[in-house]
């Protein structure tokens, strides 16, 4: 499974773009989150005029993740006229959507349980996990199975949960998608270049690829072992 990159750059960097990706599960296109420069990328790329139903698995509700969202949606419901689910722990993506104006048969609504695996169809599942970035929202990142490989996918978190770091060690989780805010200082609600030095081992940086960047220092994180996008 290999996801397809709209952007790497974090809320303040737009020139890379918000971070988000996509893959194929079947002849569904997942897209996780949507920030404010997602959809006038998308829209126009091959695999989401080829598909019928377009999935957003959204993390948490800052504007560089579900900023063009509404946007997304209103759009293959009206003009597209293809099927849009939402998936979020939390129906707080429902009431901010209220709040945008997007009607409720523009798209469906799939409340996961946290800690719980959902069928993506294609052979591919997902699994919501809570993870910490701010106090005042609920965020979740999410680990992504073929069957064969799991990858994690962390949307915004200032630590990796230590379930997935056991699994990059032992072999069960392929590759982590890290964001990581700052090279130079501890962030309190990114993982930072000093954390992922200290926590991930020298052998393992390569499957560690790094995200949600403030500006581009992908030449020092690749001297340091990890990947970029």
């Amino acid at each position: 499974m290999e996801l397809t990159f709209l952007g790497a750059g974090s809320a303040f960097n737009p020139g890379m773009g918000n971070t988000s990706a996509y893959f194929l599960a079947g002849e569904r296109l997942v897209l996780l989150d949507c920030g404010e420069t997602v959809f006038s990328l998308i829209k126009d790329l091959p695999a989401y005029r080829a598909c019928n139903e377009i999935l957003v698995l959204v993390t948490h509700l800052h504007a560089d993740h579900v900023g063009s969202l509404g946007s997304l949606i209103s759009y293959s419901y009206y003009v597209a006229r293809k099927s849009v689910a939402v998936a979020h722990p939390s129906d707080s993506i429902v009431r901010l959507l209220d709040l945008l104006g997007v009607d409720h048969a523009a798209y469906g609504f799939l409340p996961w349980r946290a800690g719980e695996p959902a069928d993506l169809g294609g052979g591919l599942a997902a699994t919501p996990i809570e993870v910490e970035h701010v106090p005042a929202m609920r965020c979740f990142g999410y680990l992504i199975s073929d069957g064969a490989e799991r990858t994690w996918y962390s949307g915004d978190a200032r630590t990796i949960p230590a379930e997935i770091i056991e699994g990059l060690k032992n072999g069960s989780i392929g590759r982590i998608y890290q964001d990581t805010g700052n090279k130079g200082r501890e962030d309190p609600t990114h993982a930072s270049l000093a954390y992922l030095e200290a926590v991930i081992p020298p052998s393992l940086r390569s499957r560690v690829i790094c995200m949600h960047l403030d500006y581009d220092y992908r030449e020092l994180l690749r001297e340091k072992g990890f990947g970029t996008i």
